[in-house]
């Protein structure tokens, strides 16, 4: 348990190490976007999935 969690740390000091070496402040914004349209994509769709499989059984 505690190496996961040791692992999980030294992830996120790595990614986060990565966001702040990105000078430009636009490559910053895009990144940003497209984790939030990822984000809206997997709900999106997980919705319609499970509408489309509500619709099956009624």
């Amino acid at each position: 348990m505690k190496e996961s969690i040791n692992e999980l740390k030294s992830e996120f000091k790595a990614k986060l190490l990565f966001w702040n070496n990105i000078q430009s402040m636009k490559l910053k914004i895009a990144l940003l976007l497209l984790f939030i349209a990822l984000i809206g994509l997997k709900v999106f769709t997980t919705v319609l999935t499970f509408d489309w499989l509500a619709g099956l059984f009624t």
